[in-house]
């Protein structure tokens, strides 16, 4: 049995406004900071095997405080961006309903194959995020332990579906809040367990969700 803490980067000046942030990369704002710092607090407690963040900063310094004075090093992994959104990444959603109307139709009508031009579908990306699981799983055979990843919403809910043998169409039916906190349980057998999700505790009451 494994236990993965699945960790959301906490807000950027982008997640603030409603921009496509994808993979470009804006770094965390006051506020994210601060959620980095709740989510590392919050995770005092718990013995890490080992820390994986997407190679982004707003992910990697989300990651920052969680292992801060621990021995175990953080990895980076590219394949832990968030999806790719091509042409649309730095616009508003406001700006896409004027640019691209009927493309953004598309993709709320939840289609897996839809791509942003240049981007990624979601199935594409469930696909990434599927393999990113297993090469993870592949450097930690044996005794069970806790594993830590820092990423994005998108790529968060893609590890997610692809661990609880989900459809790609499950990928639209969670959320996941800057600095929030998910914990999956795999296995050894394969099956898996989603025990926590979306859990935002840590940065207070005066949170808006």
């Amino acid at each position: 049995m494994r236990r993965w803490f699945l960790v959301r980067h906490g807000q950027t000046e982008w997640n603030r406004v409603g921009r496509a942030q994808g993979q470009a990369d804006p770094p965390l704002n006051r506020e994210g900071l601060e959620q980095a710092e709740a989510i590392g607090v919050r995770l005092a407690p718990v013995a890490f095997e080992a820390a994986y963040a997407s190679d982004l900063v707003r992910a990697a310094d989300t990651a920052a405080p969680v292992m801060r004075g621990r021995e175990t090093p953080i990895v980076y992994r590219r394949d832990l961006r968030e999806k790719n959104f091509g042409e649309w990444e730095g616009m508003t959603y406001e700006e896409l309903r004027r640019r691209y109307p009927r493309m953004l139709e598309e993709l709320f009508d939840e289609r897996p194959d839809f791509a942003p031009p240049g981007g990624e579908s979601d199935r594409a990306l469930l696909s990434r995020a599927a393999g990113a699981v297993a090469r993870i799983r592949a450097g930690h055979d044996g005794a069970g332990g806790n594993l830590l990843v820092v990423s994005h919403g998108g790529t968060l809910r893609a590890m997610m579906v692809s661990m609880l043998g989900l459809s790609v169409d499950a990928m639209w039916r969670v959320r996941l809040s800057n600095a929030g906190l998910s914990v999956v349980t795999v296995y050894e057998g394969g099956g898996a367990t989603l025990d926590l999700l979306n859990d935002t505790s840590h940065l207070g009451s005066g949170f808006d969700a």
